[in-house]
C-alpha cells in the first residue's frame, strides 16, 4: 500500500532533520485526524506533478528552517515548537490542495 502522500510530503520535507522528523510524527498524526483531510483531498495532492511537489517540499524547508534550528537548539520542551511545525505545514498542505481544486474548477468553467 502506498504511504500517504502527506505523511510522504512531511517526511521529504524535514528529511534533513531525522529527529525532528521522528519527534514530530505524533503531532502530524493528531493533526492529521484533527483535519479529517479526506480521499479526495489527498487524490487532488496526487495529481501534482513530481517536479511541483519537490518545489512544495522545498518551499516547506525554506519556511521553516528556523523553526527548525529552535527546536534542534532548544533545551526547553519542545511541544509548542512541534505544534508550530506541524500547522506551518498543514498551512501549505491546505493552500496546495485549494490551488489544485481551484485549477480544476477555472478548467471547468472553460478558464
Amino acid at each position: 500500500m502506498k504511504e500517504n502522500i502527506i505523511i510522504e510530503l512531511f517526511n521529504k520535507s524535514f528529511d534533513k532533520f531525522p529527529k525532528i522528523q521522528k519527534e514530530a510524527q505524533p503531532y502530524l498524526f493528531s493533526k492529521l485526524d484533527e483535519l479529517k483531510i479526506d480521499v479526495q483531498d489527498i487524490a487532488l495532492i496526487e495529481t501534482i506533478s513530481d517536479e511541483e511537489l519537490t518545489e512544495i517540499v522545498e518551499m516547506i524547508r525554506q519556511k521553516n528552517a528556523d523553526l527548525c534550528s529552535s527546536i534542534n537548539n532548544s533545551n526547553d520542551p519542545k511541544d509548542e515548537l512541534y505544534k508550530e511545525l506541524i500547522e506551518s505545514f498543514f498551512i501549505e498542505i491546505n493552500n496546495t490542495i485549494d490551488l489544485v481544486y481551484n485549477l480544476i474548477i477555472s478548467k471547468q468553467l472553460g478558464g
